[in-house]
């Protein structure tokens, strides 16, 4: 069991430097601005060639992750994800930023992978709960983006701080080789080679599943409309839309990725142990979610730094449901294709948040040129977050309930 906690910590800190790395241009903006003379246009576009990737290597990570073992596999991607970002620190050229940036996106696709992994190594009654802690210790990500990460920049300077980032990539790559077996306890070895046929047979399963997609769609607009704001323009439409400071304004993300990480501890035990439903527990955190949305939209100009960050946990609660969704998905598809269902699963939510973000920019330029003032831009820019929570919470009603699929799976 030592040994499963240990695998669990190291899935965490995997995962947790995915979610930093895709969230660190919010701090990184400013000073790569001046290296490379960045447009907003441009921005969006370093943004979105990681989520890009990340998105389209979701369901290969899986697929690879269930035909070869995700011990394998995660070795393969840290070392992708540490090389890619020493090469973004040494980048001279915004071609250069983008192509590493595009790497450090397959890289940093290892977060599906982490959870195949845990699925190996917990068993059916227990996963919920380490699937909850892999997802509460992950969002110390957004929380060390923010100020943590202003603050190294600082003092290394922004590249200074990508190669301590590569260092540590690395430093996991290290541990995941030397100290992890390629078996788990729970695990019976494959007797079988992965074949394309089955590969397809094995995709062919998860596609036809009605239960799959409510879940996926819920994943795409919710969880994607989040990170969207949070890796590039949440800190913007508060700047923009009062009087406050970056600094000051940076620490509502910190703040909100503190109160998530609690959130998410607590996700697992009140699907398990208060509510007995997965399908309540994702409602819920979707209402929640959906307020800040509509205030922000119709609230833009009005907001305090209190209120925006009251707004910002419950906004940032949103992405709790996705660790409720990862259990249902786990739940509905058989185990051998967990790495599949969880890769096509996640593959959707990042091309999301890469196409918002360049819309959002697209919407802030079309309104100046039209003559809007900055507030009114935001408030048409963030009619599609607005609209994810629409979307999400008609998600969220129409899902099934896999509570008591784990519990048969159980017995």
């Amino acid at each position: 069991m030592r040994k499963s906690y240990f695998v669990l910590i190291l899935c965490a800190v995997g995962y947790l430097l995915s979610l930093l790395s895709r969230s660190c241009p919010t701090v990184l903006v400013d000073y790569m601005a001046l290296d490379f003379a960045f447009t907003p246009q441009n921005i969006g576009y370093v943004s979105a060639a990681t989520m890009f990737s990340y998105g389209f290597m979701q369901l290969p990570a899986g697929i690879l992750a269930d035909a070869f073992g995700p011990r394998k596999i995660l070795i393969i991607f840290t070392l992708i994800a540490g090389f890619s970002t020493l090469c973004f620190a040494f980048s001279q050229t915004q071609t250069q930023v983008i192509i590493s940036r595009f790497f450090i996106g397959v890289g940093v696709s290892l977060s599906v992978i982490s959870i195949t992994m845990l699925s190996l190594w917990f068993t059916p009654q227990t996963f919920a709960r380490a699937n909850s802690i892999l997802c509460g210790i992950s969002e110390l990500g957004p929380v060390l983006a923010a100020t943590p990460l202003l603050f190294v920049t600082q003092i290394l300077t922004w590249r200074g701080a990508m190669l301590l980032m590569a260092a540590i990539i690395l430093g996991l790559t290290f541990c995941w080789f030397f100290f992890i077996p390629e078996i788990s306890p729970y695990q019976t070895p494959k007797k079988e080679k992965a074949t394309f046929k089955g590969v397809m047979k094995g995709l062919l399963i998860v596609v036809k599943n009605k239960h799959f997609w409510p879940m996926c769609l819920w994943q795409m607009v919710a969880t994607g409309s989040i990170y969207m704001m949070i890796n590039l323009w949440f800190i913007e439409y508060m700047q923009k839309t009062s009087s406050y400071g970056f600094m000051q304004l940076s620490s509502v993300i910190s703040i909100g990725g503190t109160c998530l990480i609690f959130i998410q501890f607590s996700v697992g035990f009140l699907s398990d142990m208060v509510f007995r439903s997965r399908k309540k527990v994702l409602i819920l955190i979707t209402v929640i979610y959906a307020v800040p949305c509509f205030l922000f939209v119709f609230a833009a100009g009005r907001l305090n730094y209190i209120m925006f960050v009251i707004l910002g946990i419950m906004f940032m609660c949103g992405v709790s449901g996705s660790n409720i969704c990862n259990t249902m998905v786990k739940e509905i598809c058989p185990k051998e294709l967990t790495g599949t269902a969880l890769g096509l699963f996640n593959m959707f939510y990042p091309l999301w948040t890469a196409l918002t973000q360049i819309w959002f920019g697209k919407i802030l330029t079309y309104s100046a040129q039209a003559g809007y003032d900055t507030v009114r831009s935001y408030q048409m820019a963030c009619g599609l977050v607005l609209l994810s929570a629409v979307l999400a919470l008609v998600c969220s009603f129409v899902a099934k309930d896999t509570y008591a699929l784990s519990h048969a799976e159980q017995q």
